[in-house]
């Protein structure tokens, strides 16, 4: 089989040097499938990243909307007007318990809420933003382990606490944290200071709840966010 070779010829113009090189038709094909290959790849990760956005909110969504139907069978649980027997029946007892097992969580900041969760694509906001007195503790929101204390881009000084059955709180725009990664911090537990963001928002706590992916909204959670609430809607 007769493999044809081509030559590529490159000459300086001030010195009239000639550089010269050949290769042949099945490398030459090699390289151009290559790139096509490469190409492809990035093109079907831009595609996957881009289609994975508006699921990744949807699912916030229903997270958020179930938090509020956690509310109204906690608030009938606790007046005895629904039973363990009547969740079962419809299915909802293990989502209950599952629902049950970040709570009881404190506030990690006194103050007011001024922003809330937002899933706009140009400018998402996964927590809340609860304004506060400069320098103010931030406290731990339950027990957990400190996975994460540093200073974020985006963020600033930032500090992320893992809780049992896979639930995440996360404190950011701190003047100063004062927990270190791998350190068991209890409920209530200082673990930084209250600062400012870089866009002079004033003093503030940005603050978020995960549990494994999905976001949850704090003033499902904590009551006297939900009545401090100035946000817009």
């Amino acid at each position: 089989m007769k493999n044809n070779r081509f030559s590529f010829i490159a000459i300086n113009e001030s010195s009239n040097d000639r550089f010269s090189f050949s290769i042949s038709s099945l490398f030459l094909k090699f390289i151009i499938i290559s790139v096509i290959g490469m190409i492809m790849f990035f093109l079907y990760l831009t595609i996957k990243t881009y289609n994975q956005r508006p699921y990744d909110q949807q699912m916030a969504m229903i997270a958020n909307q179930q938090n509020n139907v956690m509310n109204i069978l906690n608030e009938l649980e606790n007046k005895n007007l629904i039973q363990d027997s009547t969740l079962i029946k419809f299915n909802l007892l293990l989502d209950y318990n599952d629902y049950k097992n970040i709570l009881p969580i404190s506030k990690p900041v006194d103050g007011i809420i001024t922003q809330g969760i937002t899933l706009d694509k140009k400018n998402p906001h996964f927590g809340i933003d609860i304004a506060t007195t400069f320098k103010n503790e931030v406290h731990a929101t339950q027990k957990g382990m400190v996975i994460f204390s540093d200073k974020l881009n985006t963020l600033g000084n930032t500090v992320i606490i893992a809780h049992p059955n896979n639930y995440y709180s996360l404190y950011a725009h701190m003047h100063k944290t004062i927990v270190e990664v791998r350190q068991i911090v209890t409920q209530n537990q200082p673990i930084g200071y209250v600062g400012t963001a870089s866009n002079e928002e004033g003093p503030h706590l940005h603050f978020e709840i995960w549990h494994n992916s999905l976001i949850i909204d704090p003033r499902n959670l904590i009551k006297d966010y939900k009545i401090k609430d100035v946000s817009v809607k």
